[in-house]
């Protein structure tokens, strides 16, 4: 039934003017605080890593992925697991590239333990993994053919179990058990994105996305939204700081942004939807329209994801090598960081209008063995990097950064 926001059928397809300037927003964001925090350590300042990062952080990412899932041309269950086995498959090559191999190198010339425990890291839940297993999830979901709100719901559920699990369940003794348990809930491997904690943010996306196509006025909904969301998250955080939750990790420290427990996922779920009425209201001031950078940054928001990090960790891994720390000074990491969002420019349309480089170019027998070596190397890298290993790295120890 139509009402005063929402049509009977589909008025609002096309690219959202709004939605890539947010998913803009977050490319550049990432770009930054992922240079200073791994290349130059100590050099953020606490208010952007510990508070900015809870509200335009992962969480944002994956709602937008949810939103974009409602989009995407094929919506069989089918096209949800390729998609998801793709995206693991993906990001297990980048763990490859950008940490194991470089690592295990430098391993071989120093000797150096830092070198091996950070070459395990080929092993870890991060932001691809989680998307590969939230696509795989909601394949089975359209296979089930559930609704989008029964999703949502699921989703919450999953996010209060993490937070049980948290409380209850105890990390197993073997560090690969605990690794492999950290794709779906926290442990103290490297367990950065788990599902169970984070599938919340993408099943919100899908849900607000199967709405957005029948939004008719989007004016008088953006208004709306804002002056829901906005005031009820302001509440919520005012009490979070002020008020002491014994029951929820602390605020702005690792194990809460890994976690994000149900109450500050709701939040941040509701924030995030006041900011993505707040930028259609800016970007109407425009006429709708955005420079071309901004909607490349939003289309290629993957390429960007694994261009990035490969001018990032292994040149952490050789500065630790040749020199013993990384950047120094809090000046050089923003340099860096700044020069980085020109190169990934230049790079993602390079390979947009010359080379072509993309997993989905890959078809029949070439697809298959490229994803066959990519398993085959992730298996032999565990193998022999485990034995030797005496400390492992992850967030929990700052990656045993000297």
């Amino acid at each position: 039934m139509s009402s005063r926001y929402f049509a009977d059928e589909k008025v609002n397809t096309g690219r959202q003017p709004e939605l890539d300037l947010l998913k803009a927003l977050c490319v550049v964001g990432m770009i930054v605080v992922h240079v200073v925090l791994d290349l130059g350590k100590q050099v953020m300042p606490s208010v952007i890593d510990d508070y900015l990062t809870e509200f335009f952080g992962a969480a944002t990412f994956m709602t937008c992925m949810g939103i974009g899932m409602c989009y995407m041309r094929r919506q069989s269950s089918s096209a949800y697991l390729v998609r998801g086995f793709a995206l693991l498959t993906i990001g297990q090559f980048l763990n490859i590239m950008r940490n194991a191999l470089p690592n295990l190198i430098a391993y071989w010339i120093t000797g150096r333990q830092f070198f091996i425990a950070n070459s395990f890291l080929v092993l870890q839940s991060d932001i691809l993994s989680f998307a590969g297993l939230a696509f795989l999830l909601m394949a089975l979901f359209k296979k089930l053919k559930l609704k989008n709100g029964t999703i949502l719901g699921i989703s919450v559920v999953m996010s209060f179990l993490a937070l049980l699990a948290w409380h209850t369940v105890p990390s197993p003794d073997s560090y690969l058990a605990s690794q492999l348990l950290g794709y779906f809930i926290i442990t103290d491997a490297e367990a950065y994105f788990p599902l169970f904690c984070y599938f919340i943010f993408a099943a919100f996306g899908y849900f607000i996305g199967g709405y957005y196509p029948r939004v008719k006025d989007k004016d008088a909904l953006a208004n709306r939204i804002m002056a829901i969301c906005f005031p009820l998250a302001l509440v919520y955080y005012v009490l979070r700081f002020a008020l002491e939750m014994s029951f929820l990790p602390e605020l702005g420290s690792d194990l809460q942004y890994n976690m994000k427990p149900l109450p500050d996922a709701i939040a941040t779920c509701l924030f995030t939807l006041g900011v993505l009425a707040l930028l259609y209201k800016f970007v109407k001031l425009f006429d709708g329209k955005l420079p071309k950078i901004v909607t490349q940054f939003s289309a290629h928001i993957n390429n960007y994801y694994c261009v990035h990090y490969m001018f990032i960790l292994p040149v952490q891994t050789i500065l630790i090598a040749a020199t013993g720390h990384v950047l120094p000074g809090r000046v050089l990491p923003i340099v860096y960081s700044l020069l980085l969002i020109v190169v990934c420019y230049a790079i993602v349309e390079l390979n947009e209008k010359y080379w072509n480089i993309h997993f989905a170019n890959l078809k029949g027998a070439k697809m298959i063995a490229f994803t066959v070596l990519v398993w085959i190397a992730t298996v032999a890298i565990v193998v022999y990097a485990y034995p030797r290993i005496e400390v492992f790295a992850n967030i929990w120890n700052d990656y045993l950064l000297p």
